[in-house]
């Protein structure tokens, strides 16, 4: 078929797909080799050719990103075709490669893209068709998104039959396949598939050999995600959070895969520093010559929800047998835990410290008492915490508290939204981080990734900038808003071993000035 692009000399095509060929051609007025992508579908009414035009110049605005293919220009043909001119990609797309890439490669073109993705995400654009296909090798060797506007086409207001159509199954989130409108998740989850396909050779969930059917691609979303071979555990973890199949497990915007893409170190490949590196902030000073007045007994604030204390063991730890000893040494300690023990029961029934006695126990007067199961703070959070005089503890509904003891972190490794790993240290050492405050995870939160948390509005009151201020304690009294950061720790994997739904509210200077002592305990 003939194409005429007023402006334009069509040289020749460059390729076929589903909806669409591609042309080389030249732009007389300038000179210049660009592509032109006719789309095969047609746009009948005018309202339908206004959204079209409307959505292309939202993408427009792009122009200028380094992994967006540029749009120069767009418009409908006489026979309703609409057509969009792009800069022209020589290397060809990403869908030409049939052997699997390195995953060093792959993390590189994922950053890429996803940055491409959140620019188009904050200015309320959508892409709903990443694929491999619509990413190209531009002229000097970087990727770019292409394919903005046209993807627009068949959306709400269309049949059913024309909307299912317009989708790539292999990539498509499996929320469209039900019909559910396009948002920046299901954008992610493509992006997702397409860095899953260039790692395995072949989409998430599909065979190696033949093609799937719709009805028995949308049964296996049920299924979980195959390893690949040679991918990292660390980038197995970003693909399989992409791409659950409930888009709020997913990341909730292009930005934060972007994020966690950078973070990973694949085949030699290191993204930007994510491990903490700064110098010491804050140093412990001198101990005072008198001992602190005993705290005040746990006091929960209002609304206080209590997970279950731990009662046992963490789960899957192997007990350790004791080493040899000599026998008469052994003999010895056994009885002064005896006598211990013994003296200590004497303490409690005699005195009746530390909370109720047992039911059914003896009391000095020969009557019986029982004994509070309330559990500790320790119980609740990890760590002795007080409330009074501590500021995340007058959030409403904040479970928040404050530690006894000052904590302190030298870094930490996030992948995915969870802890990787991290380094608790005694603040007497070099130490970057510090805890303001130590809360319970809200109950609506069930899955307590960094970045959910971060979006929680009873979890941005505790972990706010005001929290950190009212927090301060002695030297750090001196530094204004503009010399915190702040940040919010998830559970680690060390609290779920002990069954603590607990996140952490952490702050530091920005640079280092020689505070002395803890930046926020003691009170």
């Amino acid at each position: 078929m003939t194409v005429s692009v007023p402006g334009y000399e069509i040289v020749d095509a460059l390729g076929r797909g589903g909806f669409g060929v591609v042309y080389r051609a030249r732009q007389l007025t300038i000179d210049r080799e660009v592509a032109i992508k006719v789309d095969t579908r047609v746009i009948l009414d005018d309202r339908d050719q206004r959204r079209f035009l409307r959505e292309v110049r939202a993408a427009g605005r792009l122009s200028g990103h380094p992994h967006v293919v540029e749009i120069y220009d767009a418009g409908v043909l006489p026979d309703h075709r609409p057509y969009l001119v792009m800069e022209l990609c020589p290397g060809g797309s990403l869908a030409d490669r049939r052997a699997p890439s390195p995953p060093r490669e792959v993390a590189e073109i994922g950053q890429k893209i996803a940055d491409a993705l959140a620019a188009a995400h904050d200015l309320g654009v959508l892409h709903r068709d990443i694929k491999p296909a619509n990413i190209l090798v531009k002229r000097y060797g970087t990727v770019g998104l292409a394919d903005f506007g046209l993807a627009a086409l068949m959306e709400t207001g269309r049949d059913t039959s024309v909307t299912l159509a317009a989708l790539t199954p292999a990539y498509a989130a499996p929320e469209q396949f039900h019909l559910a409108p396009p948002t920046p998740q299901s954008d992610v989850y493509a992006l997702c598939a397409t860095l899953y396909t260039l790692l395995a050779g072949r989409p998430p969930r599909y065979p190696h050999e033949g093609e799937l059917s719709v009805p028995e691609i949308v049964r296996r979303h049920d299924l979980p995600l195959e390893d690949i071979p040679g991918a990292p555990p660390e980038f197995m973890a970003v693909l399989r959070r992409g791409l659950a199949k409930d888009p709020a497990h997913r990341y909730p915007e292009a930005a934060a895969l972007r994020a966690d893409l950078s973070q990973l170190t694949v085949a030699g490949f290191s993204g930007p520093r994510h491990v903490v590196t700064q110098p010491v902030v804050t140093v412990a000073g001198p101990r005072p010559s008198t001992p602190p007045a005993s705290p005040p007994p746990f006091t929960p604030p209002p609304g206080f929800a209590r997970p279950p204390a731990v009662t046992g063991p963490p789960p899957f730890q192997q007990p350790t047998a004791p080493p040899k000893r000599n026998l008469a040494a052994i003999w010895l300690a056994a009885a002064l835990a005896a006598v211990l023990v013994g003296a200590g029961i004497w303490y409690f029934v005699s005195r009746g410290t530390g909370g109720e006695q047992q039911a059914g126990s003896p009391a000095g007067d020969g009557t019986t008492t029982t004994v509070s199961s309330t559990p500790s703070s320790t119980d609740i959070y990890g760590v002795a915490t007080v409330a009074e005089d501590c500021p995340a503890a007058e959030v409403p509904d904040g479970q928040a508290q404050c530690v006894r003891k000052a904590e302190c972190w030298s870094g930490w490794v996030m992948i995915n939204g969870e802890i990787n790993s991290i380094r608790k240290i005694p603040c007497e050492q070099g130490h970057v981080w510090e805890v303001f405050a130590s809360a319970v995870v809200p109950g609506d939160v069930s899955d307590p990734y960094q970045d959910v948390l971060a979006e929680h509005p009873v979890v941005k009151q505790v972990c706010s900038v005001d929290t950190l201020l009212a927090s301060r304690y002695g030297d750090a009294l001196e530094y204004g808003a503009d010399r915190w950061d702040f940040e919010i720790l998830p559970p680690s994997s060390d609290d779920v071993s002990r069954d603590l739904g607990v996140y952490r509210c952490v702050g530091k200077i920005k640079d280092n000035t020689g505070i002395t002592g803890s930046a926020f305990r003691p009170r």
